[in-house]
């Protein structure tokens, strides 16, 4: 019996010794402003006014909050070293979601507008920030795609 009850103890032992060095922790994963979601697209390559699928994975633990939802989404395009807003869709809002469960991955869609000339673009939209958050962090910015003409983007298919 005083084996049993020896182990026992070496059990909440290592528990406690866990916590305490930090190996077990209870707090969720968070790591933190601008680095808790990830944006990302199925394909690299676009024509003008076809719809653009943006997938936003939330990587935290953390309900995060949309400011305005998505529905402040800027297009951007490529200008030398710097980026230029080519067009919004702050009027435009189709989804009315304003926040993003820990874990959760969302998509938004987004019409590029028609007549965009070919070149690279991206998207840029207001950061999703926990309640806790005191700092305004920067836009969220997907990864860079291009837009071709449509038949050189028929012809490479």
């Amino acid at each position: 019996m005083g084996g049993t009850l020896g182990r026992a103890n070496l059990g909440f032992f290592a528990a406690v010794t866990l916590m305490a060095t930090g190996c077990l922790s209870l707090r969720p994963y968070d790591p933190g402003p601008g680095k808790r979601v990830a944006a990302g697209f199925a394909q690299d390559t676009y024509v003008s006014g076809q719809s653009i699928n943006v997938t936003i994975a939330n990587l935290s633990d953390v309900t995060l909050f949309y400011p305005g939802g998505f529905c402040k989404t800027e297009l951007q395009r490529r200008d030398g070293s710097s980026w230029m807003t080519v067009s919004d869709h702050s009027g435009d809002c189709p989804i009315e979601r304003d926040f993003l469960e820990p874990g959760q991955t969302v998509v938004h869609q987004f019409r590029l507008p028609s007549g965009v000339i070919a070149g690279t673009y991206r998207l840029s939209m207001p950061m999703p920030v926990a309640d806790e958050d005191t700092v305004r962090v920067a836009e969220l910015q997907t990864p860079a795609f291009k837009v071709q003409a449509e038949g050189v983007f028929a012809a490479s298919r």
